[in-house]
């Protein structure tokens, strides 16, 4: 029985799924099978009889966390019902949805968008400093989600303030927590911050969430920042019995807050830990891996690993340097075309990686031109657009009448003739009587204050909007309430002002509509849950799609190494790999640790690929509005040596047969067809 559910595991894999009880490091190098460790130990615990509800396994995204969730169920055959599988950021919603009231906060609160959180910066600045400020709100903002991700509170950035700028950051800092807290918000980064702080005030709180979660699992450790960490520690129970998996060589998102110092310090935070290493690979061949090990060695900060192939030999990776950008573009659109052709495979098997996003210009230019089918992993998300983000901001208003930030977003969506002395004469009502916005405007419109007809009519309109949206609340009528809200705030006109072009007015009514069939899906499938569940849903969803792959590809890949990082493809070209690129100068101007994090991120490009790899140079490339000269990146310096790279000059030649692309894209659909 024993020996029949460990025989798809190596060595390592076995030695990490049967260590169950104390502290556990699994260092899992790339392609490694750390999916498989986590799924087969969640399996193992409940084979020895621990209950699902004391199984706690994290991860960073919605992505992971769905796989996983899908892969354990087939594993144990649905003997997992009752355990928690979350990302970081769903586990901080469900306990502050029942742990709201030990930190303040009221039940219902909404979770902000960006667009909100930039709004309530520029109030904050300009009641600060009345005019013009020496600090721009996105600034605000992204100092103050540094200090969140690093668990400073905005007590600790005042004390340790030490010039004016300081003392106003930390002044936006406690204004913004507070305006949040006043309007029944929470931002995303709040979403860990606050339930540490509950968890810590709050030993009786702490105590039952260790109680209830004996085993955490944690994936890929290596990107945790300080928030993450005390999230953890304030939930592993007494007996210790906490495994992570992740790997140093991964650690890729310093600008996110990733502190590599959590993995590498590991048996320092929990002494008498196991360490068990991942080093077999099943993904690259040896060639690849060769590289990978050659580049990564050269970072001081690491744990030492060697990745060994499962998959034999392979072909030498090419290291080809061009004569300037347009030469490299035409050399990598033609290297496709030969690599889909003579493997009759599809497009998708292959994705140009990138190190920053304006280098994708001159190939999406090229591919356009070309006709040839391809995926930009980015742009614009969904949740992005403004009807969106508009309709959004009705449903969050009638789920929490306090939150203000998304009421003055529709304020005037359509038009309702609200000036700016107006809305301050309204919120002045507001902090008198220490109203929400939309309490206000409800006694604006009962005759408070001294305003016009025009807008008491207005301020009862929305009230009455909002009252009937609220009693659909209650009924339970969540789709009716979607729709109905809308429609009677005549919001359609808004969309009709905003696009002129019928085509596009049209398009993004549809899109509209698309969120009312949601709503109702959503409720079908969650028949007992609440509407500021599916708010909750949607929000964390906009939110950790961010950091989600693209998983509906079409033709060809075009993505950041960031973007990658969990991917993989059977050939990768790896273009751009120069002084100033990669490594980027603004992380080589950090020093060392810049450099080993643009080492790292160089590492997971290589290891993306499965078969071929191709590494591209530019000689010149058009920067600042005129041709520079360009130095290969000192990491394939650093490894010419060894005789891992086959370099290749090629003579300038002429920019790919139309006619051979044209065959190409016949042939390709063919197969596409089948």
């Amino acid at each position: 029985m024993e020996d029949t559910f460990f025989k798809d595991l190596n060595a390592a894999q076995r030695e990490a799924v049967a260590t169950t009880e104390g502290p556990l490091l699994v260092l899992a190098g790339a392609g490694t099978g750390k999916t498989r460790v986590i799924t087969y130990r969640i399996a193992n615990l409940l084979r020895r009889g621990v209950r699902p509800e004391s199984i706690l396994a994290v991860t960073f995204t919605n992505k992971a966390s769905r796989e996983m969730k899908e892969r354990v169920h087939k594993l144990t055959g649905g003997k997992e019902k009752g355990m928690t599988i979350s990302t970081f950021h769903s586990l901080g919603v469900r306990i502050l949805r029942v742990e709201h009231a030990a930190i303040g906060y009221r039940p219902g609160f909404s979770i902000t968008d960006s667009s909100d959180q930039l709004s309530l910066a520029r109030t904050i600045l300009r009641d600060i400093r009345g005019g013009a400020a020496p600090v721009e709100p996105k600034a605000v903002l992204a100092a103050i989600s540094r200090a969140k991700n690093k668990f400073i509170l905005p007590e600790d950035v005042l004390e340790s303030a030490s010039d004016d700028l300081e003392h106003l950051l930390a002044e936006c800092y406690q204004r913004y927590q507070s305006g949040l807290r006043d309007r029944n918000c929470v931002d995303f980064d709040d979403l860990i911050l606050l339930p540490v702080i509950c968890l810590q005030k709050h030993e009786e709180i702490a105590l039952k969430y260790k109680r209830q979660f004996r085993y955490v699992l944690v994936d890929e450790y290596q990107d945790t920042n300080s928030a993450q960490y005390q999230f953890l520690r304030c939930l592993v129970s007494p007996e210790r019995n906490l495994c992570v998996v992740g790997d140093d060589d991964q650690s890729i998102y310093g600008f996110r807050g990733a502190e590599m110092d959590k993995i590498l310090g590991f048996e320092r935070d929990f002494p008498g830990a196991r360490v068990v290493k991942l080093e077999e690979n099943y993904r690259s061949t040896a060639a690849i891996l060769n590289l990978a090990n050659a580049v990564i060695a050269n970072n001081l900060s690491r744990r030492k690993k060697t990745l060994r192939s499962t998959l034999g030999e392979g072909a030498k990776v090419r290291w080809v340097t061009l004569s300037d950008e347009a030469a490299e573009v035409d050399f990598v659109i033609q290297g496709l075309v030969r690599l889909t052709e003579a493997e009759q495979a599809p497009l998708e098997n292959l994705v140009i990686l990138i190190r920053a996003a304006i280098q994708a210009r001159a190939f999406e230019e090229k591919l356009r031109l070309r006709h040839i089918p391809y995926t930009l992993v980015g742009g614009q998300s969904y949740f992005d657009r403004k009807e969106i983000r508009d309709v959004l901001a009705y449903w969050k208003v009638a789920s929490n009448p306090a939150d203000d930030l998304s009421l003055l977003r529709i304020l005037n969506v359509p038009r309702r003739g609200f000036g700016t002395v107006t809305i301050q004469k309204i919120d002045a009502v507001a902090r008198a009587k220490k109203f929400s916005f939309l309490e206000a405007m409800a006694a604006v419109a009962d005759r408070e204050g001294e305003f016009s007809e025009s807008v008491r009519t207005a301020c009862a309109h929305l009230r009455d909007l909002f009252s009937r949206a609220r009693e659909r609340l209650e009924r339970r009528e969540f789709s009716v309430m979607a729709r109905e809200l809308i429609l009677e705030a005549n919001y359609k006109e808004a969309v009709t002002d905003l696009y002129t072009d019928p085509l596009v007015r049209q398009a993004r009514w549809a899109s509209v509509e698309q969120v009312f069939l949601w709503v109702e899906r959503w409720h079908n499938l969650n028949p007992s849950g609440e509407f500021s569940d599916y708010l909750e849903a949607l929000a964390l969803d906009q939110e950790e799609s961010r950091q989600d792959k693209g998983e509906k590809r079409r033709g060809l890949t075009v993505m950041t190494l960031h973007s990658a990082k969990g991917l993989e493809f059977p050939h990768v070209f790896l273009v751009g790999v120069e002084e100033d690129l990669l490594p980027h100068r603004r992380s080589a101007a950090e020093g060392d640790s810049g450099i080993e994090e643009e080492r790292r991120l160089f590492y997971v490009g290589i290891t993306r690929a499965r078969q071929s790899l191709t590494i591209t140079q530019a000689g010149t490339r058009f920067l600042y509005g005129e041709p520079r000269p360009r130095q290969p990146s000192r990491f394939l310096e650093e490894v010419f040596a060894t005789g891992l790279l086959e370099r290749e000059i090629p003579s300038p030649g002429a920019p790919a047969n139309e006619d051979d692309v044209r065959e190409f894209l016949g042939e390709y659909r063919r197969l596409r067809q089948k």
